[in-house]
């Protein structure tokens, strides 16, 4: 399987554990090509047994599953240790990880020396190792909440990377509208839309 195919199969993967729909449409912005380049792709990767489409949208098979979360284990183990170890910051190290998660036995490597961590540095549990227990921002009230973790999908990544926002911060809401939620945070306040803090996920107090 090529770089490329592995790239989608762990797109299908972050996309299903943020609750989101993996839709054509969806798939090509995150790669960032075409939507027929992106249906091209898909279209092998069903053919061979490790997507399968379901009306509009394209879910991984136990087979794809399995490749997924391998590629997302190397992904987030690495990232961890480029963040936490060599102290590269967030974004470079998101942008590393994603050149060196198909380093099958350099991956195993820096897991042994990290010895097995449990997360990535946005929060999201190494496959195999879950233990997530905490909701979307989005759905939560007024009140003081602790950062968990951050979807990995463009959009979001980039917002919080710009507010300087990571997991184990302190955030307040203060208010919450139709279409938007206001939150504050080392006597800073930002304005999220909803479809951002849908794919923030927080733990009370």
């Amino acid at each position: 399987m090529s770089v490329r195919e592995d790239d989608y199969l762990a797109l299908l993967y972050r996309l299903m554990e943020a609750g989101l729909e993996a839709r054509l449409s969806l798939v090509s912005e995150e790669l960032k090509v075409s939507a027929p380049a992106a249906a091209k792709v898909l279209v092998k990767l069903t053919n061979e047994g490790y997507v399968e489409k379901r009306g509009l949208t394209y879910v991984l098979t136990p087979k794809g599953l399995e490749r997924a979360r391998g590629v997302v284990k190397n992904h987030r183990v690495l990232e961890k240790f480029l963040a936490d170890t060599l102290k590269v910051g967030s974004r470079e190290a998101h942008e590393l990880a994603h050149e060196l998660e198909h380093l099958e036995r350099f991956a195993e490597l820096v897991d042994s020396f990290l010895k097995f961590p449990c997360q990535c540095p946005h929060g999201n549990p190494v496959p195999g190792r879950e233990t997530v227990s905490d909701v979307p921002l989005s759905r939560v009230g007024r009140g003081v909440y602790t950062l968990a973790r951050i979807g990995e999908v463009n959009e979001v990544l980039e917002w919080l990377h710009a507010l300087t926002l990571q997991p184990g911060k302190r955030i307040e809401v203060v208010d919450v509208g139709l279409d938007h939620m206001v939150i504050k945070f080392e006597g800073r306040e930002a304005r999220l839309p909803l479809r951002v803090a849908s794919l923030v996920f927080v733990k009370k107090g």
